[in-house]
């Protein structure tokens, strides 16, 4: 970890996921807590996608897009929904030109695997197919998301190679988690020969 950053490591607020309602409660007053975004410069919608069961998005459209993100919430599986993820999503879509579909998986520990990767995956081969109604090119759909959902979108861009579904021209991925060791840095840190 990068020294400068450590000092911030104790501002992060602890989440205790023994009670998982009360820190989705708690993950969202934080994120209402955010400056809201200027979306000035863009279509706000809210869809369900045909799915079983049927998957909520937000769609934000910026003028002229050049592309789409399939976008991923945060919050460990557990916490985070369409609410918490919007002044993200919206900056997103405003800086990058590009129409996000940001995504409400479903969340854990109600829905076990594989059910949040079935929405996130009814997501993306939606967006690939309405990609004219979006008004964006098939080819150049992207997906993202922090943290848990970096890694969703890192195992969606594997199953739709496996399954032969949408390609995906890109992924952004913001602290995805990745390693199932769980290796923290101090660790690492802690093994590295003096």
């Amino acid at each position: 970890m990068d020294p400068e950053l450590e000092v911030f490591i104790p501002l992060f607020p602890r989440a205790d996921l023994t009670d998982p309602v009360a820190e989705r409660k708690n993950f969202a007053e934080l994120a209402a807590a955010l400056p809201p975004p200027d979306t000035a410069d863009l279509l706000i919608e809210d869809h369900t996608v045909p799915a079983d069961p049927d998957v909520p998005v937000r769609i934000y459209r910026p003028h002229h897009p050049q592309g789409a993100i399939v976008w991923l919430h945060g919050g460990g599986f557990v916490m985070g929904d369409l609410n918490t993820e919007h002044p993200w999503a919206a900056r997103l879509a405003d800086v990058s030109g590009a129409v996000v579909v940001s995504v409400a998986y479903r969340l854990a520990p109600e829905h076990r695997f594989p059910a949040a990767l079935d929405d996130v995956y009814a997501a993306l081969t939606w967006t690939a197919e309405h990609a004219a109604d979006l008004g964006v090119d098939p080819e150049r759909i992207a997906v993202g998301g922090h943290s848990a959902g970096g890694g969703l979108a890192t195992a969606v861009a594997l199953r739709a190679r496996d399954e032969q579904g949408p390609p995906i021209r890109f992924q952004l991925l913001n602290q995805p988690g990745l390693d199932d060791r769980q290796w923290r840095w101090t660790w690492l840190r802690s093994a590295r020969p003096r």
